[in-house]
């Protein structure tokens, strides 16, 4: 009779320590959620001055009508870009996202540093008096893809990136040599000054492939490809239609306690930590990839629960208007469900060949390709940060998913339009 009771004292510090943190991860919690009102309380009383109005939202937009104008101000004396704000604009654009993402609002910042960058580009071309509108777009290029390289920490995705999203399904390659020296000037500071970490650091994989690896593939590509770019859009437009008739200043607060509330939910009704959807939710990827992390990561349905979750706080984010992207957390959707197809598989005893990392991968870039149209930046997003081994899936997925969903993206001006400004 002593032996249990010697082992139930044994185990007791086990218990403690297990209660311990859990009570410390719930405390966490709730002053995440305070966080999270108050900075959406702090945005909304800056977006009632007129100056900071323009920073609201992921901004991508407004950047690629700045970019565009400028062809219609060719011969022009003056350039109308230099009419509107730049410095302060990006330093604006900056607080914004800070509070947004920084307090953990969910969404990326790869959008935000779009505005960043082309802001700090113009700025520079203003203070220079570049007049020529080909020497300004060079400028605005540079400047997007030295922003986004100090995101992703690999400069050939930022210059691709760069150019892809301006130049609407064809590249110039002079403004592109001018992105790709921008990027790698950003790159080179950030890594040998700064010490910046890339977003992702997965692990390796070899480099060789059967044909039924990529017949899985080529399925989760089209599996993932169809959510990413049709569900996030009508859910976004959705979550808008709700929001919008409050008032200005209610309305991040309403996105906020939306925000907080699924992130507390999962945590308190099926034991998910909250950063798995709030925030930018980056080494949620990471940990699935390598089977670490919480346990949960590797059931199916709860795989489901968090890309249904993510995007339904990725919504109210960025519908009541928080300076945030959507490219990152489609990313995660688009890897996440990947993987949920991978464990759901697994339970249904398919044989299967590919590893759930290539799953995540194919998915990943399936969902970034459906959201913004930009597959050279998407495969050369895998290849640089995820590592070669990964390209051969990637470049599968990025194809089928470009000639599919072709007709929607989050980020564009009119196809004709560009087109048309492109060959005067």
């Amino acid at each position: 009779m002593k032996v249990p009771e010697q082992q139930e004292v044994s185990n007791a510090p086990e218990v403690q320590e297990k209660e311990a943190s859990s009570t410390d991860l719930t405390h966490q919690a709730y002053i995440i959620f305070v966080i999270l009102v108050l900075a959406a309380l702090i945005r909304g009383l800056l977006l009632r001055i007129p100056s900071w109005q323009t920073s609201e939202g992921d901004g991508m937009g407004r950047s690629l009508e700045f970019f565009h104008q400028t062809y219609d101000d060719d011969g022009k004396k003056e350039q109308s870009r230099y009419k509107q704000p730049d410095f302060w604009q990006a330093l604006r654009r900056a607080i914004l996202t800070s509070l947004t993402v920084g307090s953990g609002g969910s969404g990326g910042i790869e959008a935000p540093v779009v505005p960043i960058g082309e802001c700090i580009g113009a700025g520079w071309s203003r203070l220079l008096k570049i007049t020529q509108s080909d020497d300004l777009r060079i400028y605005q290029l540079a400047g997007i893809g030295a922003a986004v390289s100090t995101l992703l920490d690999a400069p050939f995705t930022a210059a691709l990136f760069a150019a892809e999203i301006v130049y609407n399904a064809r590249i110039l390659y002079r403004p592109l040599m001018y992105s790709l020296i921008g990027a790698i000037v950003a790159y080179a500071l950030n890594n040998h000054f700064l010490n910046f970490e890339p977003l992702f650091t997965p692990r390796a994989h070899p480099l060789d492939y059967s044909l039924k690896e990529y017949m899985e593939v080529s399925a989760v590509a089209l599996i993932c490809s169809a959510p990413a770019s049709l569900g996030v859009a009508f859910l976004f437009k959705y979550l808008k239609k709700i929001i919008t008739p409050f008032p200005g200043l209610l309305r991040p607060i309403i996105g906020a306690v939306a925000t907080g509330s699924i992130g507390l939910g999962i945590w308190f009704g099926f034991g998910l930590e909250p950063q798995h959807v709030l925030g930018v939710s980056e080494e949620t990827i990471i940990q699935v990839m390598a089977g670490e992390g919480n346990p949960l990561l590797k059931v199916w349905w709860i795989l489901v629960l968090l890309v249904v979750a993510k995007a339904f706080a990725t919504g109210f984010t960025l519908m009541a208007g928080g300076s945030a992207g959507a490219l990152v957390p489609a990313m995660f959707l688009g890897g996440i469900s990947g993987a949920a197809i991978y464990q759901g598989l697994l339970v249904l005893g398919y044989p299967l060949e590919a590893n759930v990392a290539v799953f995540v991968v194919a998915g990943l870039a399936s969902a970034l390709v459906a959201v913004v149209q930009v597959p050279l930046a998407a495969i050369a997003f895998v290849m640089e940060v995820f590592g070669v081994a990964y390209g051969p899936p990637a470049i599968l997925s990025c194809v089928l998913t470009y000639l599919l969903a072709r007709r929607w993206k989050l980020y564009t001006l009119d196809a004709e339009e560009a087109e048309a400004k492109l060959k005067q």
